[in-house]
């Protein structure tokens, strides 16, 4: 039986990694915000843009601020997929 102490360490250590850099992006973005506007951008709207994949078994969720968001997810997931594919096989 293989000895998967390695793979477990290895993973416990990237969750604890992920939390203390989402921590550290929330922090970063409340320093950020507490800072005063400057003049020329007081008032201009900010677009923010983005999307997402959600796989839930094999079937990925994909949603997207706009259409080029929306694809590019759309190729993100297909491309996880066949990787998927792969390394499973």
């Amino acid at each position: 039986m293989p000895d998967w102490t390695f793979l477990i360490i290895a993973g416990s250590f990237l969750i604890i990694m992920g939390f203390l850099l989402a921590a550290s992006g929330m922090m970063g973005h409340e320093k950020e915000g507490a800072k005063e506007e400057r003049p020329e951008e007081a008032g201009k709207e900010k677009k923010i843009k983005g999307g997402g994949v959600i796989f839930i078994g094999p079937v990925p969720l994909v949603f997207g601020t706009d259409k080029r968001y929306a694809l590019l997810m759309m190729i993100l997931a297909i491309v996880l997929m066949l990787l998927a594919i792969i390394f499973l096989k």
